[in-house]
């Protein structure tokens, strides 16, 4: 029976149903009571502080400099404990033993200054009327480099760059020839002071020996000198020789 009566039958709900406005006006006054509720909790926590704090009372105590009384005088700091300190020994001194006369070798030598002046300077092997002549020693042997030549991955500054005034054409490959293999051979070229290829490397190859006949042909180039300040420079330049069958 009472399943009968706790039946979903007996509760129908229904789209007028007011459930709906019922729970939105009970959740807005849960929200209000619980601002309310703390609010009250807040106010009560701090005016109960706020009132022990007014009648708490604390203790002052004025001190004045006679109170104090004077400062203790150094006199009657307390001694500083002596340290013992061993005195510094005394240094051992070797006493020298005297060396007879026969362990010294009697064909030691010092040669003068004359004689080291000979090993150092030329010597002058024969005088002829007025002609001299001089001859350096054997072990001086003085060898006069050229400039420094500059890498190839560094850098000279010039005004002017080196310009061919003399090319050689190179020989084009037969078998390359044959192919029909053509292209840009690009060589890094380095110029000396005197505008004579001293040197020459490959940028971009491209086979076929197409590259051997392009470095052969640009070392015998001539250029004109690259000029900085007037002056000629020693320089690496990117130089490209075009190989064509047309």
């Amino acid at each position: 029976m009472i399943g009968s009566l706790l039946s979903v039958e007996h509760f129908p709900l229904k789209k007028e149903s007011p459930i709906k406005f019922f729970y939105q006006g009970n959740a807005k006054r849960g929200i209000i009571a619980a601002v309310i509720i703390h609010m009250l909790a807040l106010g009560t926590y701090w005016g109960v502080w706020w009132y022990q704090e007014r009648g708490r009372q604390y203790a002052t105590t004025i001190v004045t400099y006679a109170d104090l009384g004077p400062p203790p005088a150094l006199t009657d700091a307390p001694e500083m404990p002596e340290v013992p300190v061993e005195a510094p020994s005394q240094p051992v001194i070797g006493i020298p033993e005297p060396v007879d006369d026969a362990e010294v070798s009697a064909e030691m030598t010092i040669a003068t200054q004359t004689e080291m002046s000979q090993s150092i300077a030329p010597v002058i092997q024969d005088i002829e009327e007025e002609n001299i002549i001089i001859e350096a020693p054997e072990e001086d042997n003085i060898a006069i480099e050229d400039d420094a030549l500059p890498p190839p991955d560094a850098f000279v500054p010039f005004e002017t760059a080196p310009v061919p005034v003399t090319r050689v054409q190179p020989e084009y490959p037969e078998l390359a020839r044959r192919a029909g293999l053509e292209g840009t051979v690009y060589i890094k070229i380095l110029v000396d002071k005197e505008g004579t290829v001293r040197d020459a490397i490959l940028l971009r190859e491209v086979g076929g020996g197409l590259d051997e006949a392009a470095l052969e042909a640009v070392k015998k180039w001539v250029y004109t000198p690259a000029i900085q300040n007037n002056r000629p420079v020693a320089v690496w330049v990117a130089q490209p020789v075009v190989f064509s069958l047309r």
